[in-house]
């Protein structure tokens, strides 16, 4: 039996804040990110990764919101927000660019 992938969606994902340094204290939030996923749980990989530099802490959960915003959760607190949208359901296969 032959096993269909679904095309990956790419999403633009924009950062409010991140951490203690990422967009608080006058400090730019970093850049927009460009993640091509499959289904949430990949989106929310893809998020943890473009986030991580920004982040002290190990226990790392993210959020996310059927309204397009989200969340990194870290122990407790919140530890930055962010905005997602589709760009494009095939952008990525058909060669998009993946910054995730």
């Amino acid at each position: 039996m032959t096993r269909i992938e679904p095309n990956p969606t790419t999403y633009c994902v924009t950062f409010d804040r991140v951490g203690r340094h990422g967009g608080r204290g006058g400090s730019p939030a970093p850049a927009p990110v460009e993640i091509a996923a499959a289904d949430l749980a990949d989106l929310a990989a893809g998020v943890l990764k473009a986030a991580r530099p920004y982040l002290a802490s190990r226990e790392v959960e993210v959020e996310l919101d059927e309204s397009g915003r989200g969340s990194i959760i870290c122990g407790f607190r919140v530890g930055g927000t962010f905005t997602f949208e589709v760009l494009a359901a095939d952008r990525a296969a058909a060669g998009g660019e993946d910054r995730g």
